[in-house]
C-alpha cells in the first residue's frame, strides 16, 4: 500500500489570505474567554493523528479502526511523536506496527498479523459503529485509504478537473453518467436533482455555480475539502428526501500550526487561511475563489460570453470542554453571466447569489452517547433576462426573478455499544419562496418545418410559496456475529406545501457480511422519497403547482474481493424502480440551449414511472508502488414508462467504461484518465413522402436514436517545488485532450426545391473540446 501520510488534508489545500477584522475580533473575543487547555483531550482521535503526521509520523489506518466518533479521552504524557502515538491509541485498544521508516499501520491487536500480509477489503471485528453496511458508497478523497476508498485525497488532487472542481471525481464513478460539463452527473439513471450535496452534516441548496450553462463547477473549493463520501444507493436513513445520491463531504481540519496558500490558474485565483487560537481550543479557516469559466462558453457556439463567478467559506471552532465544542460555518457565492451565441439568435443575462450560515454545537455526554444539535439559514436568488431574435423564425424573451429562503434546525444523536450502534434524529425546516416570471415567445409560420402554423406561447407567473419540511428517522446497527453487520432504518418525512406530502414513511435495510478474511458481501434495500423542493416549481414551462413526491425502491447487491499485487475487485448489481415520478420539461435537440423555454423542441414528459438497472465493475490498485490506478465498467439501462411503452431516459448509456493511471515519485505525481459510454438517445427527423409538393417532416419516437459515443482522455502533471517559505505546486492538466468531437446537440434546417421537394439538413455541435489549464499553489 502506498503510504500516505495524514497531513495529506492540507497537501493541496491552497489560498488563502489573512482574516479580516470581523474575524479578528471575533478571534480577540473568545481569546479573552478562554482558558489553558489540553491540546488532544477530547478531540475526535483521526484529528489528533493528522497532527502527529506533521511531526514526521506516517500513519496508515481505516476510517473504520478510526471513525470520526472516536475521541481522546486522557491526555497523553508529553513526549516524542512515537510515545505519545502508542499512548493515545492504547486508550482504545489499538497499536501502532512499524511497517516502514517512521510508518505505523494503526491495527487492532488481534488483526494486526493481517495488517501487511493480505490486502484487501476485510477489516477486522471493531465498535461496530466502525463497520460499513450501505453497499454503493465510496470514500473519493478520504487522506488515508481504506477500504472502500476509490481515490485517496492526493490522486483527487492530482487528477484533472474541469474548472478546478473536485467534485468532478465523481463523474469517474462507474454509475455516472457525465457529459464532461455539469456539476453534477446522472447517477444510477437519476435525474442530477436527485443527488443530495453534504457539507459539514448540513445539505447545500443548488451548491453550484453558472446554472445558465449547466452548472459546470460548484461552490466547495478544494482548499476546504478534507473527505468526500459518495453513496451511489443504498444510503442509511439519516439521509432523506433524494432518490438517487448523497455527496457528503466534510470541511479540512490542518494540523497546529498556521498554514496559508495563494493559488493562481487560468480558471481562478484562490486563497486560504488557518490558525489556531485559545491554546489549541480553538480554530479558524477562511477560503475563497474568484474565477472565470470564459472556455464553458464556447459550448454553445458563443459569439461573446463572460462567466464570472466568486466563492467563499468561512469556519470558527471552540473547544468548550473536552466533551463540548461548537462552530459557525459560513457559505456563500456570487456569479454573473452575459453570454451571446454566435448567430445572435439567443443571448441572456444572469446573476446569482447564493448564501449559506449554519452553527454546530456537539457534546459527549457519556463514552457511548453524543448528539449534534445545527441551526442554519439558506438564501438563494436568481435574477435571468434571456431573448431570442431568429429573423423570419422566433422572436421573444424570458424575464426570470426568483429568490427563496430557509430556516432550520435538526438534531442528530448517536448511541454506541460494542455490538449495537444506533442513531436517531429530528429536523424541521420553514422555507419560503417568491418567483416572478415572464415570457413570450412567437414561432413564424412554416417554423421550424413547412406547414407548420403560427404559434404563440405566453407564461405570467407569480407564485409565493411558503411552508415547512418535518423529518424524524431511527437507524440501528447491530453485529449479529462477527463477520455479519446489520442495519435496519426507518425514516418519515412531511411536507406542508405539497399535495399528498404527509407521512412519507422509507424502511431500509442494509448488510454486510464478512465471508472470507479479503471477501466482503453486501446488501441493500429500502424506500427513497424526494419532495418537490420550494425551489423546484417549473414557472418557465407554465407550471404554478407542485406535484406529490416521488419514491424510488433499491435493491443492490455487491462484493468486494481483496486480489494479490494490492488490486481489489468490486461488483455491484442494481434495479431501482420509480414510482410517482413528476413531469418534467425537456429540449429535445439541445441540452446547453440558454434560453431553453423558448425553443421549438421543449416538450413535457409525463412519466408514469421508470425504473434504472445495471451491474458495475470496479479494480482498484493502492500500493506503495509509484505505478497505481482503477478500470471500471458499467452496463446499464434507464427507461421512463409512458403510456405502456418504455422510452430510453436522455442520458440512457448502455456501455460506460473508464480508468486511470497515476504515478507519484517524489515531488512529482501525474494522472492519466479517461470516459467512453455509449452516445445518449436522440429524437430522429425524417421527411415524409416522396411526392414534392405533398411531403411533411415527422419527428421519430423520442429517444429512438442514439448519437455518436462520448469518450474524453485527460491529464494532469504537478510538481513541487521547495522555497525558502514554503512550496511551490506547479500544475498543467487538459481535458479533452484529443480534441474530440463529442456530440451534444443538433440544429434542423429545410430548403425547398423550385418542384416542393423538401431538404432537411443537420447540423451537429458537440460538447467541450480541448480544454487547457496551468497553475501554481505557494503553501506556507
Amino acid at each position: 500500500m502506498r503510504q500516505p501520510t495524514p497531513v495529506a488534508y492540507n497537501r493541496n489545500h491552497p489560498i488563502r489570505s489573512i482574516p479580516g477584522a470581523a474575524l479578528a475580533a471575533g478571534v480577540a473575543f473568545w481569546s479573552s474567554i478562554a482558558s489553558a487547555a489540553p491540546p488532544y483531550a477530547g478531540r475526535p482521535l483521526d484529528d489528533v493523528l493528522r497532527e502527529l503526521g506533521q511531526q514526521g509520523l506516517h500513519l496508515v489506518y481505516s476510517s473504520e479502526t478510526v471513525p470520526p466518533t472516536l475521541r481522546v479521552t486522557d491526555e497523553p504524557a508529553s513526549g516524542p511523536p512515537a510515545a505519545v502515538l502508542r499512548e493515545l491509541l492504547a486508550q482504545h485498544g489499538l497499536v501502532a506496527n512499524p511497517v516502514g521508516a517512521d510508518t505505523y499501520a494503526i491495527v487492532r491487536p488481534d488483526a494486526s498479523a493481517k495488517t501487511t500480509a493480505k490486502p484487501g477489503p476485510a477489516a477486522p471485528p471493531g465498535r461496530v459503529e466502525e463497520v460499513v453496511v450501505a453497499a454503493s458508497r465510496y470514500s473519493l478523497s478520504a487522506a488515508i485509504p481504506d477500504a472502500h476508498t476509490m481515490f485517496t485525497q492526493d490522486e483527487v488532487e492530482g487528477m484533472p478537473r474541469l474548472a478546478d472542481d473536485s467534485l468532478k471525481a465523481v463523474h469517474r464513478l462507474p454509475g455516472a453518467a457525465t457529459n464532461g460539463v455539469s456539476g453534477l452527473a446522472y447517477m444510477r439513471g437519476g435525474l442530477n436533482n436527485e443527488t443530495l450535496v453534504v457539507l459539514d452534516g448540513f445539505p447545500l441548496y443548488d451548491p453550484f455555480h453558472l446554472k445558465l450553462l449547466l452548472s459546470p463547477t460548484s461552490l466547495l473549493d478544494p482548499a476546504i475539502l478534507g473527505g468526500v463520501d459518495v453513496h451511489a444507493g443504498g444510503f442509511t436513513a439519516e439521509f432523506g428526501d433524494r432518490m438517487s445520491s448523497v455527496i457528503d463531504a466534510t470541511s479540512v481540519h490542518p494540523g497546529e500550526d498556521p498554514q496559508y496558500q495563494l493559488g493562481l490558474s487560468l480558471f481562478d485565483a484562490s486563497l486560504f487561511a488557518f490558525d489556531r487560537f485559545a491554546d489549541g481550543k480553538g480554530q479558524w479557516l477562511v477560503a475563497g475563489r474568484r474565477g472565470n469559466l470564459d472556455e464553458i462558453a464556447s459550448l454553445v457556439d458563443a459569439k461573446s460570453g463572460e462567466l464570472r463567478y466568486s466563492d467563499g467559506f468561512a469556519r470558527l471552532d471552540y473547544q468548550f470542554t473536552p466533551d463540548t465544542r461548537a462552530s459557525l460555518h459560513l457559505l456563500a457565492s456570487y456569479d454573473q453571466a452575459d453570454v451571446t451565441n454566435a448567430l445572435d439568435s439567443e443571448s441572456s443575462e444572469a446573476t446569482y447569489r447564493n448564501s449559506y450560515v449554519w452553527g454546530t454545537l456537539e457534546h459527549r455526554f457519556s463514552p457511548g452517547l453524543a448528539a449534534r444539535i445545527i441551526g442554519s439559514y439558506t438564501y438563494v436568488a436568481t435574477s435571468r433576462q434571456g431573448a431570442v431574435d431568429d429573423e423570419g423564425a422566433r422572436t421573444g424573451y424570458a424575464d426570470d426573478h426568483r429568490h427563496y429562503d430557509v430556516w432550520g434546525l435538526k438534531l442528530d444523536a448517536g448511541w454506541s455499544t460494542s455490538r449495537w450502534f444506533t442513531r436517531f434524529g429530528a429536523e424541521a425546516r420553514s422555507l419560503d419562496a417568491s418567483y416572478d416570471y415572464r415570457s413570450a415567445v412567437r414561432f413564424a409560420p412554416d417554423y421550424p418545418f413547412p406547414g407548420a402554423i403560427e404559434t404563440v406561447r405566453v407564461n405570467d407567473l407569480s407564485p409565493a410559496p411558503s411552508g415547512a419540511h418535518y423529518a424524524l428517522y431511527v437507524t440501528s446497527r447491530v453485529r449479529i456475529t462477527d463477520p455479519l453487520t446489520a442495519e435496519f432504518g426507518l425514516r418519515w418525512d412531511d411536507e406542508t406545501y405539497t399535495p399528498h406530502g404527509n407521512d412519507q414513511l422509507a424502511p431500509r435495510v442494509n448488510l454486510a457480511w464478512q465471508v472470507a478474511p479479503r471477501t466482503l458481501l453486501r446488501a441493500s434495500w429500502g424506500v427513497y422519497q424526494q419532495s418537490q423542493g420550494i425551489n423546484e416549481l417549473q414557472v418557465e414551462d407554465g407550471v404554478d403547482r407542485f406535484f406529490r413526491p416521488q419514491r424510488a425502491y433499491h435493491e443492490i447487491l455487491g462484493v468486494e474481493q481483496g486480489l494479490p499485487s494490492s488490486f481489489t475487485l468490486r461488483v455491484e448489481g442494481y434495479v431501482k424502480q420509480y414510482r410517482d415520478v413528476m413531469p418534467r420539461f425537456e429540449s429535445l435537440y439541445d441540452p446547453t440551449s440558454i434560453v431553453p423555454e423558448l425553443r421549438w423542441d421543449r416538450i413535457e414528459i409525463v412519466p408514469g414511472s421508470a425504473r434504472a438497472e445495471g451491474v458495475e465493475f470496479l479494480l482498484t490498485r493502492k500500493s506503495a508502488s509509484p505505478w497505481n490506478g482503477w478500470l471500471n465498467y458499467a452496463l446499464s439501462r434507464v427507461v421512463d414508462r409512458e403510456n405502456g411503452t418504455d422510452t430510453r431516459r436522455s442520458w440512457d448509456q448502455t456501455h460506460n467504461l473508464g480508468g486511470g493511471i497515476t504515478w507519484a515519485d517524489g515531488p512529482w505525481q501525474a494522472t492519466l484518465a479517461g470516459i467512453y459510454h455509449t452516445g445518449w438517445p436522440t429524437t430522429p427527423l425524417r421527411v415524409a413522402g416522396t411526392t414534392p409538393g405533398s411531403q411533411t417532416v415527422v419527428v421519430g419516437p423520442r429517444n429512438s436514436a442514439r448519437l455518436g459515443a462520448y469518450a474524453s482522455v485527460d491529464a494532469r502533471v504537478s510538481r513541487d517545488i521547495p522555497l525558502p517559505r514554503g512550496t511551490l505546486n506547479v500544475f498543467a492538466e487538459v481535458t479533452n485532450a484529443f480534441d474530440r468531437h463529442n456530440p451534444c446537440c443538433t440544429e434542423f434546417s429545410y430548403s425547398t426545391a423550385p418542384d416542393g421537394a423538401i431538404a432537411l439538413e443537420h447540423e451537429y455541435r458537440n460538447w467541450l473540446p480541448l480544454v487547457p489549464n496551468v497553475g501554481v499553489l505557494w503553501k506556507f
